[in-house]
Order: structure tokens, then C-alpha cells, then sequence
């Protein structure tokens, strides 16, 4: 079986993982923690053409978001594609970039049959910057 025919299928999380923000709303330059949210994801992945490479459908939904006063934070929008990358049981999530933005990578992962366990981190700039962001290898998927 190919590394991509592994991957291929839906995967969530079976609870909440609590995602930090991070703005330089009021620090123009310099990212201060200014809040937190927990998610709900769900991603669908398929494969490719390249069986190496996938692609990665995601959604989620946010409870508990709590917020700074004035953080300035404008939410990350919740359907978004990105492109994965296999190397033996690793799995790095990038964005597409485009012709307002560049790629950047937003998650590194491991991976089992039924598993995929990492971190995510993602930071881009608008107007001013903001970065989302999880503990080590705390966000984990199953495969439904």
C-alpha cells in the first residue's frame, strides 16, 4: 500500500485540543500570547497523483475561546486545503500560497494506520500578525 492510500480517508479529533493565539495587535512587530480557543477538527485527505503527496480538506469548530481585551484577533477561517507531504511515517502540512501569499508550513506530524499525532503551528500576516498554535504533539486524529 502506498504511503498516500494509508493516509487516505476521514480523521478527527476525539475531543477538543486547546489552540493558543497569538497577535501583534498592540505590539506591532513583536507576537504576544492573547488568548486561547479549543477545536474540533476534521480533516478528509486524499491522494494524489504523486503517492507521497495528499491532500488535506480541514474543518473544525471552536468552543471556549477566550480573549485579551483588544487582542485584535481575526479568526482563521475554518474550511481551508492544504497540502501534505510524506516522508516514511511524517506527515508536514503546508498551505497552498498563492498569488497574495506564500506557502508556509502550518503542521508536522507522525502517523499509523489509525493514528496521527503532532503539532500545529500557524502564522501569517494580514494587516498585522497572528499566530495559532498547539502544544507538542497534542493534537491527535483518528481515523473514522
Amino acid at each position: 500500500m502506498t504511503p498516500a492510500r494509508n493516509l487516505e480517508g476521514t480523521w478527527k479529533t476525539a475531543f477538543p485540543v486547546r489552540f493558543y493565539i497569538k497577535t501583534d495587535f498592540e505590539t506591532f512587530g513583536e507576537l504576544k500570547d492573547v488568548g486561547s480557543e479549543n477545536r474540533t477538527m476534521t480533516w478528509k485527505i486524499t491522494e494524489t497523483s504523486d503517492e507521497n503527496v495528499v491532500n488535506v480538506e480541514f474543518s473544525f469548530t471552536v468552543s471556549n475561546r477566550q480573549l485579551v481585551s483588544g487582542s485584535g484577533y481575526t479568526p482563521d477561517v475554518s474550511l481551508m486545503f492544504l497540502t501534505g507531504t510524506i516522508r516514511g511515517t511524517r506527515l508536514t502540512l503546508t498551505t497552498g500560497g498563492g498569488q497574495f501569499s506564500e506557502s508556509r508550513t502550518v503542521g508536522e506530524f507522525s502517523f499509523t494506520t489509525d493514528i496521527i499525532t503532532g503539532t500545529w503551528s500557524d502564522h501569517w500576516s494580514m494587516v498585522y500578525e497572528q499566530e495559532v498554535y498547539t502544544a507538542t504533539n497534542s493534537l491527535i486524529l483518528s481515523k473514522q
